[in-house]
């Protein structure tokens, strides 16, 4: 099993107008210090099919799932940036409204681009030198489980879950061999419908010593109004 990450790989199916944006914001939040050397995938809210889409409001989401963590750093490993366009010479008062020039024109090539969402610094230390490899080893104990709760999905391995759900891995304090791992749906605009469905949402602990799950929670996403893209953090029991 082999997770493929970069940038490069990840917009390959993109237009060229569609990987100049995307790679134009992905070079500014990886100047704040965004990891994309671990980006799985990409998603454009709009397509940009000519300049007049390239120049207009979107969205930009950026996913590094699975991610692998600390024990401490939990984190959903995904990262949307909005993108709006602005005349240069637009003036935003301390109170909130904007001066403009009542019929100035500008050129679409002329108009700056402003970023909302993204982070003043983003801390790379978090993650796992050695996540690829953690992955290969849980996917092996996943696949098979006997566990009569998770066999009807884990049987299909991790690939198949990245297609739909966001799975967080972290280290834990019962050793090296120890791991927790968080699968939750996606947001319903970044799912594949034809993939199978995963009734239940999870929150695991994995041996990969000893072959063995335990299931710490689950619950049934059906109870909440629609699932969100950027989920709330479930709690880290520590010892002591």
């Amino acid at each position: 099993m082999n997770i493929i990450r970069g940038l490069a790989p990840a917009i390959s199916e993109f237009s060229d107008l569609e990987q100049k944006l995307i790679t134009r914001v992905a070079n500014k939040i990886e100047n704040n210090g965004f990891p994309i050397d671990l980006i799985t995938r990409v998603h454009l809210k709009n397509k940009i099919q000519n300049d007049k889409n390239y120049y207009s409001e979107n969205e930009i989401t950026f996913f590094i799932n699975p991610g692998v963590y600390k024990q401490d750093q939990f984190n959903w490993g995904i990262e949307t940036i909005s993108i709006r366009w602005e005349d240069p010479k637009v003036v935003r008062t301390p109170e909130g409204g904007i001066e403009f020039e009542v019929g100035r024109r500008i050129k679409v090539e002329n108009l700056e681009m402003n970023l909302y969402g993204m982070q003043d610094s983003y801390v790379n230390g978090k993650f796992l030198k050695n996540h690829d490899t953690i992955i290969k080893r849980i996917n092996d104990v996943l696949v098979v489980s006997e566990l009569e709760d998770l066999k009807y999905f884990a049987s299909r391995g991790i690939p198949e879950l990245l297609k739909n759900y966001l799975i967080v891995i972290n280290s834990s304090n019962e050793g090296e061999n120890t791991f927790e791992m968080t699968i939750r749906r996606m947001d319903s605009d970044f799912i594949d419908p034809s993939c199978s469905e995963v009734v239940k949402q999870y929150h695991l602990k994995i041996n990969l010593k000893t072959y063995t799950i335990k299931v710490l929670d689950s619950f049934y996403p059906g109870f909440y109004p629609s699932p969100v893209s950027a989920p709330s953090i479930p709690s880290i029991k520590k010892k002591g």
